[in-house]
């Protein structure tokens, strides 16, 4: 047995699909219709493909998008919010532009250069001398 079909159908099958189905009305089929209703159909697919911009594609994510999107933004501001409250309880150290123009006194500016001094430093920095 074969997979190609030659064309004919076994006599058995072909009898049991006429008793099953009836016979085909050939005769009453407008084959030109349906040849141009396939045509059309397959070509309105082909043409819907091809319209499709990137907008289309971005669309249908919006709906998981727009979630997210605010979800990250709330997270943003809640993460500035609490890194501005870090930084307001501490106070600000002065820049070397500070104490240049002297809006800061040179204390200060060695404090935000070398960090807070600790007794470690201090006992090094005395003995050091």
């Amino acid at each position: 047995m074969s997979d190609e079909f030659d064309g004919e159908l076994d006599a058995a099958l072909a009898a049991q699909l006429e008793r099953a189905a009836g016979t085909p009305p050939y005769d009453e089929v407008d084959w030109d219709a349906l040849a141009r209703r396939i045509h059309a159909a397959a070509l309105g697919r082909r043409v819907a493909a091809a319209r499709q911009r990137w907008w289309d594609h971005a669309a249908r994510w919006t709906r998981a998008a727009i979630p997210l999107a605010a979800a990250a933004a709330i997270a943003a501001i809640a993460l500035i919010a609490l890194d501005r409250s870090a930084t307001e309880a501490t106070e600000p150290a002065g820049t070397l532009i500070e104490a240049v123009t002297g809006a800061a006194s040179e204390q200060d500016v060695a404090v935000s250069m070398a960090g807070q001094p600790t007794t470690a430093s201090f006992a090094a920095e005395v003995l050091a001398q």
